[in-house]
């Protein structure tokens, strides 16, 4: 042992008695708000019970014709085509426990990650949704990728729908974070002169309603701040989802390797209705 003036129990001698203390609570990653899937129409489901691929039939409209006196009047043959979905998307989420840790550990392992499963499935049906925005079948585009949206650009979006005869109910318009920015800065997404739902819509959305829309805002939009998101104006008609397996967690044991199995399946399919593509509009901005 030294001596001396100069010499005092520091850091660097009381080392070994140092303690560390690994806390009881978890720094847990932040999830999205999931909301693409909440908003297409997903009535095949009810049907897909069995099967894996759903049709719909188109029905168009007929021709009106002149009648003329003493002339027979002419029949239409209409040939129609069809919408399909597939359930063609497989997905599992699953982690696995040893026994020989769980008296070694604060946080129980198991509930730690166990909500993860469903978050992860979840967010897995989201992104599905949010990449047929710039799939190249919604041809109706308003603005440019990097750059805000403007309220002309909204009004030009709507009238898009307007002209399709998009029905006036369960329309929506979804926008990325970086887009809030931009529209909180626009008189029309904050005065509440501007801002009115439609009759039976709920303010479900961060910014309330502009154009009869409700508005939500998502960390799940494709694309980046640099390169600018793709954010949508549609009617839930214009995409098709049908979850035909919804995620059920299994708790199992592996007594060979001593562990617990955790485990989560989801299947579904999704489309762009073919018939109602003039039903979104793809909104290019920040």
């Amino acid at each position: 042992m030294a001596t001396g003036a100069t010499e005092f129990i520091d850091l660097t001698t009381v080392d070994p008695f140092l303690v560390e203390v690994w806390g009881k609570m978890a720094s847990v990653a932040r999830q999205k708000k999931l909301v693409f899937a909440a908003h297409v129409d997903r009535t095949p489901e009810a049907e897909l019970t069995p099967g894996q691929i759903y049709r719909r039939q188109r029905v168009s409209h007929l021709s009106a014709r002149s009648k003329s006196a003493n002339t027979a009047i002419t029949y239409e043959t209409v040939t129609e085509s069809e919408d399909t979905l597939t359930i063609n998307n497989y997905y599992y989420a699953a982690f696995a426990v040893e026994d020989v840790i769980t008296k070694m550990v604060k946080i129980n392992q198991i509930e730690a990650y166990m909500p993860e499963i469903g978050y992860t499935l979840a967010k897995q049906e989201d992104d599905d949704v949010a990449a047929l925005i710039d799939d190249g079948t919604i041809t109706q585009t308003v603005g440019t990728l990097a750059t805000g949206l403007t309220f002309d650009n909204y009004v030009r979006a709507d009238q898009y729908l307007q002209d399709a005869e998009a029905p006036d109910d369960s329309r929506v318009i979804i926008i990325s974070h970086a887009e809030k920015a931009n529209a909180i800065k626009q008189e029309q997404f904050i005065n509440s002169q501007y801002i009115k739902l439609q009759e039976g819509q709920s303010n479900t959305g961060i910014l309330g309603g502009i154009l009869g829309y409700p508005v939500f805002v998502t960390g799940n939009t494709n694309g980046s701040n640099a390169a600018g998101h793709d954010s949508v104006m549609m009617h839930k008609s214009a995409i098709m989802m049908a979850q035909q397996i919804a995620p059920v967690i299994e708790v199992s044991r592996d007594p060979d390797y001593k562990c617990a199995k955790v485990s989560g399946l989801e299947t579904y399919g999704m489309a762009l209705n073919q018939a109602y593509t003039d039903h979104a509009v793809w909104l290019k901005g920040l």
